[in-house]
């Protein structure tokens, strides 16, 4: 439909309050190419017959301008390339009319000359007051905002109309939705503006009904329909997001399935053509691609050849995991590239070029790489910029950085201050680029950041089958004032228990690398388990500073005050324990951290050892160790990330000093997946049953665990993982006896130091009402008195 059909229908059928431009006359003599301006008649003939005198060139005396709002007369005459002074001609006329309406400013523009005159008449376009979507549905108003070119203020006209139709229509074909349609309407409101609404009919989804390849030997169609992200239209599949037809999802399709054949040897193959085809009743498209397979090549020679002198070839080589004989992959060529980069960059050539050429040998369908490594000249860093941190201050990036300016380039360097920079938790993404300086032997450091939010006021609600129902009201500002700041204040009530805690921590006490803070809390918990209520109010100093790249050293204060308040039907063990401790707590920490990344982590080791002094004045004297090592690879072609965790602790008292059951350690639940929480370890029993866990004094723990890569869409926000937690807990001291063999008529200790061995899947969701954890485990070894649990369940909410 043309837009002038289209705004005729709005005028027949819109409310009188609707406004519709309209051409004039003159803007419809102009629109069809005639110069809507009168020819003077010729001059007539004389009584002899022949022609009158030519008359005097008519000269302009004075430009009126009239009609405009806006927009001042002045501003219209700078439009226009008639002047006071020039000579009139239609010619010239007719340049002023086609300058005006090139501005977008007018709807109808009209000339009027009287012979020293030239009155120009304007119609102005409206502005636009606001821009409104309605009947969407499968696209949101925010990313149809995105995609429209009009906005509020803007100069209103029919072209950019139909322009931003034209986008909304392709981008709902991108959703799947190829019988979508826009009806524009607008609504007059004072001062020439208007409210433009976009009507959307989105029509029925039109999804893919089969995916069919053509020319496929080596691999089946259902191999094949696996590597590429659109997937056929099933009703089981009602929650999937690629059973749509999606050009560009077709073009990202095609290339995904070349990446698939070239990483098994194919190194020719190519996709001939991939087609969708409308069914008749147009509900679904069939998808044909057309592939040529080409031989299967594997890997020859491996030629380097480096002009780097500090990096001759031989050394080179081992970075290249590259075999003779192995079955060609294009990925290993990447990486081969990438780690050649890093390592010439780690030597202060960021100029260098490494360059592969692959020299196809077809009769012995081998694939020769030749990787030749050019120098270029070394680089040192001329100027480091920081863009897009609006609110974080300059100093809190830069201090992160493991370079400075007027250092020698180093791409190690520069990875590790944007893993660095990406820790501390402020960005949504970080990008560290080089280009070049005011030198050939210079270059420029780009660090772009993209802020995220690092505020929450929560109100949570949430259930666990550790705690139950758990409500929670927090205030975390990760990054207070831009400064880098930690500060936390959270109330938290359960069933089980009443927690209240104030942090604050900063990163660079005195502006040096030197971490301090410190915790006010207090926590009320009943441990059904052990039959007793706990009541514990404490406060912390602490600081932490590195002593590598990788290690830091932390010192902690500790004061405490601590209640114990048996229950009724508590255990002799609890009731000896009945009343109050303080404790002065003196301790020290080291952590030392390789992982690539903090959050989600692929490689790397983390390990831990602290350990904490009690007896600096207070009522109890002890020792406590601990200690902890968790490793990261990545397994089968970096699908799969597999993770191996040790833990252990122990505690004991000394200058005649017990441990009483509040500073034991209790293990289960999340810390030991398959048994109930405190449900391994030492257990009070006599002949009438057993009275709840004791806790104990040691404990060592492992868990092996293969993270598994997206079963399911990435959109919907779960993660799979296997797990095997194993171990043990106990070694308890206590004035009650061990339980001999046959169970004692009086109360007895049950502690043996029993290895206990658990395993299961571990399943994560960040569903739209808060994160949700699900971990399945069966105890595969545990003991007689163990407390055991098949599923171990938490979720929450927050607003």
């Amino acid at each position: 439909m043309s837009v002038n059909a289209l705004f005729a229908r709005l005028k027949r059928v819109a409310p009188a309050s609707l406004l519709f431009a309209s051409f004039t006359v003159g803007a419809t003599a102009y629109a069809q190419g005639l110069n809507p301006v009168a020819s003077p008649a010729p001059n007539p003939p004389d009584e002899t017959g022949a022609p009158a005198a030519t008359e005097a060139p008519a000269v302009v005396r004075r430009i009126v301008v009239q009609g405009t709002q806006r927009i001042e007369p002045a501003t219209v005459l700078t439009y226009i390339t008639l002047h006071v002074g020039d000579t009139y001609s239609e010619a010239a006329a007719d340049r002023a009319l086609k300058s005006l309406f090139s501005t977008g400013l007018f709807s109808d523009v009209k000339t009027h000359w009287d012979g020293s005159t030239l009155t120009v008449n304007v119609v102005e376009n409206p502005i636009i007051n606001q821009v409104a979507f309605e009947g969407n549905d499968k696209v949101t108003t925010k990313d149809l905002e995105k995609e429209v070119q009009l906005k509020a203020r803007m100069v209103f006209t029919r072209a950019k109309v139909q322009s931003d139709i034209q986008r909304i229509i392709e981008l709902y074909r991108r959703n799947g939705k190829f019988a979508a349609s826009v009806d524009p309407q607008i609504i007059q409101r004072p001062q020439n503006r208007v409210d433009l609404i976009f009507s959307i009919n989105e029509g029925p989804t039109t999804g893919v009904a089969r995916i069919i390849f053509v020319g496929n030997k080596v691999f089946d169609d259902d191999t094949l329909r696996g590597q590429i992200a659109t997937e056929e239209s099933t009703w089981w599949r009602i929650l999937a997001t690629n059973d749509n037809y999606d050009p560009d999802r077709l073009l990202f399709d095609r290339e995904q399935l070349r990446r698939f054949y070239v990483n098994h040897g194919y190194a020719d193959f190519h996709v001939v053509s991939a087609v969708a085809e409308l069914t008749p009743d147009h509900s679904s498209f069939y998808i044909t691609f057309t592939v040529a397979e080409g031989p299967k090549y594997k890997f020859g020679k491996v030629d380097i050849i480096s002009k780097v002198k500090e990096l001759p070839a031989q050394a080179l080589r081992p970075l290249v995991k590259i075999s003779t004989g192995d079955t060609y992959d294009e990925n290993l060529v990447e990486n081969a590239k990438d780690a050649l980069i890093n390592a010439v960059g780690s030597r202060g050539y960021a100029n260098a070029d490494v360059g592969i050429r692959l020299r196809r040998n077809i009769e012995a369908r081998t694939i020769d790489p030749v990787i030749n490594i050019e120098q270029g000249p070394r680089v040192y860093v001329d100027k480091i910029n920081v863009v897009g941190n609006a609110r974080t201050l300059d100093k809190v990036i830069r201090r992160q950085l493991r370079f400075t300016e007027g250092d020698a380039f180093n791409r190690e360097l520069v990875d590790r201050s944007r893993t660095r920079i990406r820790a501390l938790g402020f960005f949504k993404d970080v990008t560290i680029k080089n280009s070049p300086g005011s030198r050939p032997d210079k270059t420029d450091i780009t660090v772009a950041v993209t802020e995220q939010s690092t505020g929450e006021l929560s109100l949570g609600a949430g259930y666990s089958s550790t705690s139950s129902f758990v409500g929670e009201f927090a205030y975390t500002e990760r990054n207070l004032f831009g400064r880098g700041q930690y500060m936390r204040a959270s109330v938290q009530m359960s069933t089980l228990s009443k927690q209240f805690q104030f942090s604050f921590t900063e990163p660079w006490f005195l502006d040096r690398e030197l971490a301090a803070g410190f915790d006010l809390y207090k926590w009320v918990t009943n441990y059904n388990q052990a039959a007793y209520q706990g009541d514990t109010s404490a406060a912390v100093l602490r600081f932490r500073f590195p002593t590598s790249e990788y290690g830091q050293i932390g010192l902690t204060y500790t004061y405490r005050l601590s209640k114990v308040a048996p229950y009724a039907s508590a255990p002799l063990e609890v009731q000896l324990a009945a009343g109050s401790n303080t404790i002065s707590e003196l301790g020290y920490s080291f952590v030392f951290n390789t992982l690539d990344d903090y959050l989600k982590p692929t490689t790397g080791v983390v390990f831990s050892f602290n350990q904490s002094f009690a007896g600096f004045g207070g009522t109890l004297k002890y020792l406590k160790t601990e200690g902890s090592f968790s490793t990261y690879h990545k397994l089968f072609g970096d699908e799969f990330v597999g993770s191996l965790t040790a833990s252990s602790g122990f505690i004991t008292g000394y200058g005649n000093s017990t441990i009483p059951i509040e500073e034991r350690y209790f293990k289960g639940g999340d810390s030991f997946r398959g048994f109930k929480l405190a449900g391994i370890g030492p257990r009070d029993v006599d002949v009438q049953g057993d009275y709840g866990a004791v806790g104990g004094d040691f404990y060592a723990i492992g868990t092996a665990e293969l993270r598994l890569p997206d079963i399911v869409p990435a959109d919907y926000g779960m993660k799979f993982s296997l797990f095997s937690d194993f171990g043990t807990l106990g070694h308890l001291k206590s004035p009650i006896p061990l339980c001999p063999p046959a169970t004692a008529a009086q109360s007895c200790i049950k502690d043996n130091l029993a290895l206990r061995v658990s395993a299961g899947i571990s399943i994560g969701w960040k569903s739209p009402f808060g994160p949700v954890q699900i971990d399945l485990g069966v105890p595969l070894i545990k003991a007689p008195y163990d407390k055991t649990e098949f599923i171990h369940f938490s979720a929450g909410a927050g607003y």
